[in-house]
């Protein structure tokens, strides 16, 4: 089996349809124009630039037309992308591209530092000119070309892909680290292909569609949901270079139809002033993924009419394995429903054996979506997976009709005084608190209980809170081993670009809590 270039594809079958919006740039490019440009990169990359097929191309850029150009382009030149994360210092990036071994670095021109730091320690990459986006000059005395000369100097001759193997590999995302060194997370035309297809089925995207797109573009919530799926159907992508709430709700009140995001971008959007206005005139689905959504938060948008169907996925799977519908997602709150399309998925309890309704235990999952492992790491490859089932490190259950859930990341789960806790759950209390804008819940160490809760608040501005009262506030809604005995309250939680919240940071910054003398809530 084979994939084709969906690309060209809508270029011959509707090419005037606008593709893109580069709301940054203010450019808008049909899909005429989109398979050109990408035509162009192509033809760069291997006439100009002198790479081979199977080179691979290091993007460091925010979203933009051009980031997907190049994506597309690296298809058709039939060379492998590495999606850089541009928020990560040249110490984070200098492994990632050592492992990657990139023949080309294309960077966006706020990036210059940050791109010759790296050139100056890799040989491979100072032997071959560099790539600037967004230069308005001296970018050749500077070791680069420019983007738009160097398409300018291609030839401008549509290239169609060659149908492509579903398990040759297109891209490589690297994941966010949050449990130790970065690994590329290969991404193969077959998993793209079958995500796409298993959003369609689940949300019954089209070329009529019209994406909002506010996550970053190394991110595979950025690529694939719903960014590859709607120029698969033909449909129109509205490109965000960093998400901006205030412009975001303006583009969801008017002509957008389809929208996912993080919790954290649901509460942004929630918090903005012109949030109670906004009806929302076009919009069919929204969609939430990456972490566990407050029901609260959740409660908030039903009450505006607006039902989010959350769903879950990881960059090993795609990232597609549950949206739940809409009729589910209204009645049960919370809910990430049954896997979708052609994925499955097993509960699998400790002793190795599937779980039964309400039962939790680790979520394993299986299907054309799944990644074949990690870029030149064949052991860490064959550890994460079990009998040929993908093990996702998230505790999970459903119920009698089949319904998932989510609970939490198994490493985040800590035992106080013999009793399991799952930070999530606290996390929900407290997002019920008026005062509360941002909170995450942490196991830290206790030499009487084992473990207890360190709960770590973001305050609403001008809404003072008492360790005591949110305690309170807690256990008359939890049991008392749950509820958090410390309370640390902060300017900001650290999170990763899409979004995630960065909890091995809190767990590094507030080891010491622990150490202090105090008795259980």
């Amino acid at each position: 089996m084979y994939v084709v270039d969906w690309l060209h594809k809508q270029a011959l079958h509707r090419p005037d349809q606008t593709a893109l919006v580069d709301l940054a740039s203010g450019r808008e490019w049909t899909y005429r124009q989109f398979n050109e440009r990408a035509s162009r990169v192509a033809d760069y990359l291997l006439t100009r630039a002198g790479l081979q097929p199977g080179a691979r191309v290091a993007v460091l850029a925010q979203n933009s037309s051009d980031y997907l150009e190049l994506l597309y382009g690296c298809a058709k030149a039939g060379m492998v992308m590495v999606c850089l994360n541009w928020r990560l210092a040249p110490a984070e990036l200098l492994p990632i591209l050592q492992d990657a071994e990139p023949a080309l670095l294309v960077y966006g021109q706020p990036f210059g530092a940050t791109a010759e730091a790296l050139r100056a320690q890799l040989p491979g990459l100072r032997a071959r000119q560099a790539v600037v986006i967004g230069a308005t000059g001296g970018a050749e005395q500077a070791g680069a070309r420019g983007y738009e000369d160097c398409l300018a100097g291609a030839c401008g001759d549509a290239i169609e892909m060659q149908p492509r193997g579903m398990d040759e590999v297109w891209h490589l995302l690297y994941t966010s680290g949050t449990t130790g060194t970065p690994k590329g997370v290969m991404q193969t035309y077959g998993m793209v292909y079958f995500n796409a297809v298993n959003c369609m089925l689940a949300t019954g995207l089209s070329r009529h569609d019209v994406l909002l797109n506010v996550l970053p573009f190394f991110h595979t919530g950025g690529l694939n949901l719903y960014t590859n799926p709607v120029l698969h159907a033909g449909g129109t992508v509205h490109i965000m270079q960093q998400f901006d709430a205030g412009a975001a709700l303006e583009l969801l009140d008017s002509t957008v139809t389809l929208f996912l995001g993080v919790p954290a971008v649901y509460l942004m959007l929630s918090q903005h002033p012109a949030f109670g206005a906004a009806r929302f005139r076009a919009m069919r689905h929204w969609s939430a993924g990456g972490s566990p959504m407050a029901h609260s938060l959740l409660e908030l948008y039903q009450a505006k009419g607006v039902t989010i169907c959350f769903g879950f996925g990881m960059t090993e799977t795609g990232p597609t394995v549950f949206i739940c519908d809409e009729a589910t997602a209204r009645r049960k709150t919370g809910t990430i429903g049954r896997p979708v399309g052609s994925m499955r998925t097993r509960v699998v309890l400790a002793d190795g054996s599937d779980a039964g309704p309400g039962q939790r235990g680790e979520l394993y999952i299986q299907g054309p979506g799944v990644t074949p492992g990690y870029w030149k790491l064949p052991q860490a490859s064959a550890e994460a997976f079990v009998d040929g089932w993908l093990r996702s490190g998230d505790i999970a259950y459903f119920d009698d009709e089949g319904d998932h859930y989510i609970v939490d990341r198994a490493k985040d789960m800590y035992i106080s005084g013999a009793e399991n806790v799952y930070p999530a759950e606290v996390e929900n209390v407290l997002f019920q608190m008026p005062q509360i804008a941002d909170a995450a819940v942490i196991g830290v160490a206790d030499a009487k209980w084992g473990d207890v809760g360190a709960a770590i608040v973001v305050l609403k501005a001008g809404q003072p809170l008492a360790p005591a009262e949110l305690q309170a506030f807690c256990r008359a809604r939890l049991s008392g081993y749950k509820v958090p005995k410390h309370v640390v309250v902060l300017d900001a939680l650290p999170r990763t670009p899409s979004g995630k919240l960065e909890k091995h940071k809190l767990r590094s910054q507030f080891a010491d809590l622990g150490t202090q003398e105090g008795t259980a809530p």
